[in-house]
């Protein structure tokens, strides 16, 4: 009989062995579902990200990766998730300084020899501000890399409307968002390259003042002075480009504007997964992410968080996250995009940083498959479980 006790000790030893060896594999959470969307999207040779509807590496989402990194305070690691000079290498490459006969000369494009707006500009200086942030600047290598600061600055300059404003391009018809990014946009340069002097070079304050208040509707704003009626987008854009000017103090009648943008938020709305956005308008659609994003940055700016309804923010950006892993402008989309993800991620942190991770990591990816009737660990400690069988049968008739 010692060799029946040989086998059965093999056997339950070899099931214990399996049995810890095929544990479940941990629910994937809603962080980690963006993270894979993060890697599938990276171009390791171009040194930028690309959107599900190409493999064209753009700054929109580009930026919007690098700042969720910044956001979760991964690329405080080292090494870093992403290599940073390549991704330097990557903005100083979408810089038009080749002629300057060129119209896009000094601006940030989108995707190489693509269009330049003031959008791509921006979010090119913001993804700029974070890689040139002095906390990396002991990786070997970022010192390396510049953009011609004077030619940006000439480049928004282009895009001023005899009006006052700015528009999305040169000759474009002014509006309050492109005159936030451009004004923003000249703070970032002259806090980053103070020798250019591009604000007092450029910015003629009391003109774009008066412009801006040519927007306006009442307490609130509208996005140029022939629009239709007043939005958030725009109400924030002014606040914003008041801030970009002077201390938040300045915007006239701040706390009206406080008000009627708190209002904005749904807490009653027929479709649940909507509910704690911002809509655009008094009364008009669903609430939106971009809505959301930008009444809060304007509050933020203002310190009059207070009075939102924090929890249900929280709930309807978790709500907005697309199926492929990125975020979308409203629930229910398979796809979205980094840029919106980024938003998202700067929403959750407004009230308590380090609330997005934490939140998303906590949350488990609502599409993950469940498992499958046989799983393959299982048909392989079956299998074990029969030879060990066999051979203690025949163990059994050799005794």
């Amino acid at each position: 009989m010692k060799k029946v006790k040989v086998v059965a000790i093999a056997l339950a030893f070899t099931l214990v062995i399996v049995a810890s060896a095929a544990q479940p594999v941990a629910a994937a959470s809603r962080y980690d579902l963006l993270r894979t969307y993060m890697t599938n999207h990276y171009d390791t040779v171009r040194g930028g990200y690309f959107p599900p509807s190409d493999r064209v590496t753009r700054i929109n989402p580009t930026y919007g990766a690098l700042s969720i990194m910044n956001e979760v305070g991964s690329l405080a690691s080292r090494p870093p998730p992403i290599t940073i000079t390549d991704v330097l290498n990557f903005v100083e490459t979408h810089q038009f300084v080749s002629s300057e006969d060129e119209p896009e000369y000094g601006g940030i494009s989108d995707y190489t020899l693509g269009p330049v707006t003031n959008e791509f500009n921006y979010n090119g200086l913001l993804l700029w501000d974070i890689l040139k942030d002095p906390s990396l600047s002991d990786i070997p290598g970022v010192n390396d890399y510049s953009i011609n600061a004077s030619a940006n600055a000439l480049w928004i300059n282009s895009t001023l409307s005899e009006d006052g404003g700015y528009g999305a391009y040169p000759e474009a018809d002014p509006d309050l968002i492109s005159t936030f990014r451009a004004l923003a946009s000249f703070r970032i340069i002259e806090e980053m390259y103070p020798l250019e002097h591009a604000w007092d070079t450029y910015v003629n304050e009391t003109g774009v003042l008066a412009w801006i208040e040519s927007c306006r509707d009442g307490a609130v704003y509208k996005l140029s002075p022939d629009a239709s009626r007043a939005g958030v987008s725009a109400t924030a854009a002014a606040v914003m480009a008041y801030e970009a000017i002077d201390p938040i103090t300045l915007v006239p009648g701040a706390t009206t504007i406080q008000n009627w943008l708190r209002e904005r938020q749904l807490l009653d709305f027929e479709e649940p997964e909507y509910v704690g956005g911002f809509e655009e308008g008094n009364g008009t659609a669903a609430p939106s992410l971009m809505s959301t994003y930008y009444a809060l940055t304007a509050l933020e700016s203002m310190n009059a968080l207070s009075g939102v309804n924090v929890s249900a923010v929280e709930n309807f950006v978790v709500n907005c996250q697309a199926e492929d892993g990125s975020w979308a402008n409203s629930p229910g989309f398979s796809r979205g995009s980094l840029l919106y993800a980024a938003y998202a991620f700067q929403i959750l942190d407004m009230d308590s940083p380090g609330r997005a991770l934490s939140l998303l990591s906590s949350l488990a990816d609502p599409w993950e498959q469940g498992p499958s009737t046989f799983d393959w660990r299982i048909l392989i400690v079956l299998g074990i479980v029969v030879v060990a069988a066999v051979v203690a049968i025949y163990a059994l008739r050799m005794d």
